[in-house]
């Protein structure tokens, strides 16, 4: 986790229960330096034993923050 702190290029980390461990939000200037990144930096930590990336085509929806207003709706029907 320290180490993750360290990468400029990742934004988000998410420790997960199930098949991965953790999830990473990078956000590269390119191909080219996402890639570096992930040779260079993230398989080769010691404690990595696998690595599997996607890439966004594009953001279908945006929507942060918890919908308040409408769980207080539904309990008031």
């Amino acid at each position: 986790e320290n180490r993750v702190l360290a990468w400029p290029l990742v934004r988000e980390c998410y420790m997960l229960s199930g098949e991965a461990d953790f999830l990473l939000k990078c956000v590269a200037p390119d191909l080219t330096a996402f890639q570096d990144f992930v040779i260079d930096e993230l398989t080769a930590a010691s404690n990595v034993a696998s690595v599997k990336t996607t890439l966004v085509i594009r953001r279908v929806k945006f929507e942060p923050g918890v919908p308040v207003a409408l769980a207080q709706r539904r309990r008031a029907e």
